[in-house]
């Protein structure tokens, strides 16, 4: 099997503590929603619940199961740090996990797709007044715009954290759907992230979530 990324762990962990932590502002930006197919990439669906999501991704992004992320403590040396209960609390919420494997930048992008339904009932510009003090002081907020993306009522960050000695970039898009909070989250080096922005809002732009009959 594959090992994965230590970027695509250090992003989960990452995501896994941040998971309610949101800006509020007026909305910057309207991306629509992107329904027909495109050269250079392809459908993927996952199941989770109730539910079904779909997206468009480049055909270079491995997408793994989430059964897959139960293997990271053994394809990990990560020495003598406990990490079974992150490692289950980060998994509990993951719909889809990847990474770009056609990538040559330094640090690749590596992506997650989450749900949270703890804080779903709080309104986005409430959870917003909590940021200042729930973010972590290794979490350093680049740009927050608030976007229309497919519809949606979409906040968008760009924030840079350390971790294990590595200063890496995120693109953490947040948005509510059907009383549950959806997070999709690219992780990558500066130089990757600001090359790859509008195909990451094409991958969110061109995500579906349907109910299962």
């Amino acid at each position: 099997m594959k090992k994965i990324p230590i970027i695509l762990v250090i992003l989960t962990l990452f995501l896994a503590g941040m998971a309610c932590n949101f800006p509020f502002k007026k909305i910057d930006e309207e991306i629509p929603a992107v329904v027909e197919p495109i050269e250079g990439y392809r459908e993927e669906k996952r199941s989770y619940d109730d539910s079904i999501v779909t997206f468009l991704i480049p055909n270079s992004y491995y997408v793994g199961d989430t059964s897959e992320l139960s293997s990271l403590r053994e394809n990990l040396d990560m020495g003598s740090v406990d990490l079974n209960n992150l490692f289950t609390i980060a998994q509990e919420g993951i719909i889809a996990w990847g990474y770009d494997t056609g990538s040559a930048a330094e640090i690749p992008t590596s992506f997650v797709v989450m749900k949270n339904q703890e804080y779903a009932a709080m309104p986005l510009g409430l959870i917003s007044t909590l940021a200042t003090s729930l973010l972590g002081n290794n979490i350093e907020i680049m740009q927050e715009t608030r976007q229309s993306i497919a519809g949606r009522d979409t906040l968008r960050w760009i924030t840079v954290t350390k971790e294990a000695g590595l200063e890496l970039m995120q693109v953490v898009y947040v948005f509510k759907y059907s009383g549950v909070i959806y997070l999709i989250a690219f992780n990558a080096d500066s130089h990757e992230v600001y090359g790859q922005l509008q195909n990451y809002d094409l991958i969110v732009a061109s995500l579906r979530i349907e109910d299962l009959e």
